[in-house]
């Protein structure tokens, strides 16, 4: 539609858009009216799922000229040098585009080994700050990234950044805060790192330093806390720093699962960790999955059990949607039946109640049914709705949590239905 396109006053030489799994078909949308718009526009997709099904996405779109593999940082300003020429493309590493009626895959780049060599973030190219509403303690605020990459190696996940855990020097980490606090008067800060606490000593550096400069920032680690890397001195002082909020995958509250998934979690430590944290002043957010390939009724239920004796302040409870590339997807390909595969991207998101694929014993119907259970039994107690409305101490956080309600309303209506 017409409004999808934004007002804009340039004619850009190119559509850049990132992808993950929920948002191929936003992006074609998106696509459609811009080149309605720009035709002369060159238009390249890049991001997770654009990574790994850049040759599908190639292939299922005639439109589209070109594919970013990987880290797009350098891939870009390449491509950008090259602006107008007939081989803007040609031998640029971490690139699939196309030349005629062919598909060139130029193989991949490598990935950018000192972090410190990337510029900072163009926030003058954007809105101030100010005008971005989310779900936060305090406004505006500013986002991070202080490290790429995840040794891990859980069978579920996809891993954009390669497996090789690389960092932003603690210098750059803080100059960068404080160009975000001198220039944008930040009140907030979201740590977007998936695996932040990795290297202990290295976070108990960066909170140090936060302390000392004094900044009254509130600090919200959205998902990069690993909960066998979390000693009481680093929870004491991420709480000194600032930090108010932290999430942490737990994925299954069964051990067997676990093991087959290679989380390498210890349930005993999350329960201590839950434990320490509340005593701290912390809010918790736990995330789990459910419906993996091998689950039952039996291992569902013990996460759910676990996530109810957990009881971290919040949970997030997902259906297991096999991303392209990863182990588990190979997994349901060979010996499962997918009803909606992955590789072309979810039309609906990952809290929609709804399984997508049969493996063995477990079909799409019992993996939906133990999801709604585990919303129902660990939202639906009376002292959990209480706990939940004590975590609220801001408008944004109040606005979100009644967002929240209501979608969760229609998602269970959703899946009554189906």
């Amino acid at each position: 539609p017409a409004d999808v396109v934004p007002r804009v006053t340039i004619v850009p030489d190119y559509i850049g858009i990132s992808l993950n799994i929920l948002t191929v078909n936003m992006a074609v949308e998106y696509v459609h009216a811009l080149k309605a718009r720009f035709p002369q526009a060159q238009v390249i997709f890049g991001g997770p799922q654009a990574s790994v099904t850049g040759q599908r996405l190639m292939e299922r779109f005639s439109w589209l000229d070109a594919v970013i593999v990987g880290e797009g940082e350098r891939t870009i300003v390449e491509i950008a040098a090259r602006m107008g020429r007939p081989d803007r493309y040609e031998g640029v590493a971490g690139v699939i585009f196309r030349r005629g009626d062919a598909i060139i895959d130029n193989g991949p780049r490598p990935m950018i080994a000192d972090l410190d060599e990337l510029p900072r973030p163009a926030y003058h190219l954007l809105p101030h700050l100010s005008r971005y509403r989310s779900r936060s303690r305090a406004v505006p605020v500013g986002h991070i990234f202080t490290s790429r990459g995840c040794p891990a190696a859980c069978t579920f996940c996809y891993r954009t950044f390669g497996a090789k855990w690389r960092t932003f020097s603690v210098d750059r980490v803080l100059e960068e805060i404080a160009f975000l606090k001198e220039n944008y008067g930040i009140r907030q800060l979201d740590i977007m790192d998936d695996n932040f606490s990795f290297d202990g000593e290295r976070a108990k550096e960066i909170f140090r330093r936060i302390i000392e400069r004094r900044w009254d920032l509130k600090i919200n680690l959205q998902v990069g806390v690993r909960v066998n890397s979390l000693t009481p001195e680093l929870l004491r002082l991420m709480r000194q720093a600032g930090v108010f909020k932290f999430g942490f995958g737990i994925e299954s509250g069964d051990k067997d699962m676990l093991k087959r998934i290679r989380k390498g979690l210890d349930l005993d430590r999350a329960r201590a960790l839950v434990k320490e944290a509340r005593a701290l002043g912390f809010i918790t957010h736990g995330y789990f999955i459910m419906g993996f390939p091998g689950d039952t009724p039996e291992s569902m239920q013990r996460t759910i059990d676990f996530a109810k004796e957990l009881n971290p302040h919040y949970v997030s409870f997902s259906i297991c949607a096999p991303l392209p590339g990863t182990e588990i997807y190979e997994d349901v390909r060979t010996g499962g039946e997918f009803f909606q595969d992955t590789v072309d991207g979810l039309e609906e998101g990952l809290f929609a109640l709804k399984g997508i694929f049969r493996y063995g014993a477990l079909t799409p119907e019992m993996a939906g049914m133990y999801c709604k259970k585990a919303w129902k039994e660990f939202y639906g107690r009376p002292e959990k709705i209480l706990d939940v409305l004590g975590t609220v101490r801001s408008s944004g956080e109040c606005q979100w949590l009644w967002r929240t309600v209501v979608e969760m309303l229609r998602s269970r209506n959703t899946a009554q239905k189906w």
